[in-house]
């Protein structure tokens, strides 16, 4: 994470903490509800303060200081437009924080770096999302042992495993997503790497391919 992300995340956190200092008992456990297709029964009964929720939500890829729109979506639902108006102001400080801010940072979280970038029709965020589908139609119960190879805990796995049991799919997706969320200098070829020593050479293949048809637009 540069500086500037990290100023804004920190920013982001203040902002939270405030947000939850405000929340009654009673709207906590409302909001645990409405998050519940994000977050399994299991977690839910170890949140017991709203930071905690927040932290969930931000594992899950449902929060971040650019990413506040189901945050706002569930205050809402509470009637609380005043912690809503504490997330726009800080979304308008946000606009003038850091202003030396990189111009030729790309809009994805995670960017391929080891060379220079060319302007392309697909944004970096989309990319990976393409290659992230293709990981996720194929991985199916090897989603645990790719998980091992991008050094997600034993309790990170478990975490996925049961917020989102029955969904096989989806806990391989959780898995990248965090992933993702913790390495955003990752490189493409990291993804092919860690699932090569899977033995999931197919999928490499479909991924090297897709890469490869990227270069020569």
């Amino acid at each position: 994470m540069g500086d500037t992300e990290q100023r804004r995340s920190i920013e982001f956190k203040k902002c939270l903490n405030e947000i939850g200092k405000k929340l009654t008992d009673e709207q906590l456990e409302s909001l645990k509800f409405l998050c519940s297709d994000f977050i399994g029964r299991k977690r839910q009964e170890e949140i017991t303060r709203p930071l905690q929720l927040f932290q969930a939500l931000e594992e899950r890829d449902k929060l971040r200081f650019d990413n506040t729109g189901f945050l706002k979506e569930i205050l809402r639902t509470e009637k609380r437009e005043d912690l809503v108006k504490d997330i726009e102001t800080f979304e308008a400080h946000l606009q003038h924080l850091c202003t030396d801010s990189n111009p030729t940072q790309t809009s994805g979280r995670l960017t391929a770096r080891g060379g220079p970038q060319r302007q392309t029709s697909v944004p970096q965020d989309a990319r990976w999302r393409e290659l992230f589908d293709i990981v996720e139609n194929n991985l199916g119960r090897n989603w645990r042992q790719l998980a091992r190879k991008l050094q997600l805990s034993e309790t990170d796995i478990e975490c996925i495993s049961e917020d989102y049991s029955r969904r096989l799919r989806e806990q391989g997706r959780q898995a990248l997503l965090l992933w993702s969320d913790r390495n955003e200098d990752a490189r493409y070829t990291d993804l092919v790497t860690a699932l090569r020593r899977c033995q999931l050479n197919d999928i490499g293949d479909q991924l090297e391919r897709k890469i490869a048809s990227w270069n020569n637009q």
